[in-house]
């Protein structure tokens, strides 16, 4: 073989080679931009597509807060606050703030927000939900979904969307319920409407905890194919939707709910079966987290949490709400968090003073910003509850044939 002919051009050997061209597009700004460099050849299409590769990317490029809505049932319509006009456009915004137009004359509450879409009820003499996608249509109308059959319980905590990076999930909403039984017996029921437009009983679950749940309160999270629902207890409760089976989750040591705080005790979706835990105990808040699952070889922390972060709330946040010398905080609660314990929003009170304060803090960095004010008027000591609005993910990639030659697309 000559030199002519085993001659091959440096830039081959890097794009030829799967390692090296995983950590070029690794370092691609935004999943728009790496939909984009997928569509170059075959061979970046799939390594860009992997699961592997995508879980690395999400790390280094988490989806990125677009705004928020704030729901309460003080409020008879919600609100939506942008937070990044950089990164949304005009007809979005647009979108996400007229979600609550459709029924005007109805009590309305936001349920879930998920890769930009958003869970809706509206209610007068009947309850109805709906769901609209604000970043895919945002022009478009809200889809209402089907009424649930007769003989599924209208009661739930939740209603929740499904997780986007599912792999075969046709679900497009699930309905939660879990009550106390008799003693020391919990059960749960999750229904989960089908795209197809089917409703149906997903598995009903039932087991004889430690201790009686005491209150169940609408404290509940979707998270790798789990739901996970807070008791005043001393524990979480956790429904494998794939196994129908129902177990308790132990808090960590000094943890507990506090029924007359809604945000003392938040739980926190995490990749690879991590799930994060926020606990507030006077200005302190606490970050948690657990490996559900030690499929990953994490044996020294599998069954037990681990302390990942503590924040002073009033040296943090002091100087957004003017906290004088002397002044305490009479109010801290975890009102809405970001996936992997990026960031959470805080509701905090100054002494007796009439307003609250919410503040968006990113635990990465300590940045502190307040984003939301409301009055506590007419003895309103309600609850809150922020949806984070993201842009989506896991980013859509066109379809792959079955020649995975490295051919231009």
């Amino acid at each position: 073989m000559n030199a002519e002919t085993s001659y091959s051009p440096p830039a081959s050997k890097v794009l030829g080679n799967d390692d090296l061209l995983g950590e070029i597009l690794h370092r691609v700004d935004s999943p728009t931009t790496l939909v984009r460099a997928a569509a170059v050849a075959k061979r970046w299409l799939r390594v860009a597509s992997g699961r592997v590769f995508l879980r690395r990317y999400r790390a280094r490029h988490p989806p990125r807060l677009l705004g928020f809505f704030v729901t309460g049932d003080w409020m008879p319509r919600p609100e939506f606050v942008p937070m990044n006009a950089e990164l949304t456009s005009a007809a979005v915004r647009r979108a996400a703030g007229s979600v609550f137009d459709t029924f005007p004359e109805y009590w309305s509450c936001v349920w879930d927000s998920r890769n930009g879409r958003v869970l809706l009820e509206f209610r007068d003499h009947v309850q109805r939900l709906f769901v609209r996608d604000v970043l895919q249509d945002p022009e478009g109308a809200m889809a209402e979904l089907p009424p649930r059959p007769p003989a599924l319980d209208d009661r739930f905590h939740a209603a929740l969307l499904p997780d986007a990076d599912e792999e075969d999930d046709d679900a497009a909403c699930y309905l939660v319920n879990v009550h106390e039984d008799e003693g020391r017996s919990v059960s749960a029921e999750v229904t989960v409407l089908r795209r197809s437009g089917a409703w149906s009983l997903l598995c009903s679950a039932k087991a004889e905890l430690a201790a009686p749940p005491g209150r169940i309160p609408m404290v509940t999270l979707l998270a790798g194919g789990k739901v996970y629902n807070v008791t005043e207890a001393g524990y979480i409760v956790c429904v494998d939707l794939a196994t129908a089976r129902l177990s308790a989750v132990d808090l960590p040591d000094g943890a507990a709910y506090d029924h007359e705080r809604f945000g003392n005790l938040v739980p926190c979706r995490g990749d690879d079966s991590v799930l994060y835990l926020f606990h507030v105990e006077g200005d302190k808040l606490s970050v948690w987290l657990r490996w559900m699952d030690d499929d990953d070889g994490n044996q020294q922390v599998a069954g037990g949490w681990v302390l990942r972060d503590t924040v002073s709330v009033k040296e943090t946040c002091g100087d957004l709400i003017e906290l004088e010398q002397g002044s305490y905080l009479s109010k801290v609660d975890v009102v809405g968090v970001g996936d992997n314990a990026e960031f959470a929003f805080l509701e905090l009170g100054v002494g007796d003073c009439d307003t609250y304060f919410v503040v968006y803090l990113h635990l990465g960095s300590r940045k502190a910003e307040m984003v939301y004010q409301r009055q506590r008027d007419q003895g309103n000591h309600d609850i809150i509850q922020v949806f984070p609005f993201t842009t989506a993910w896991p980013p859509v990639f066109p379809a792959l044939a079955s020649d995975e030659g490295d051919k231009h697309l």
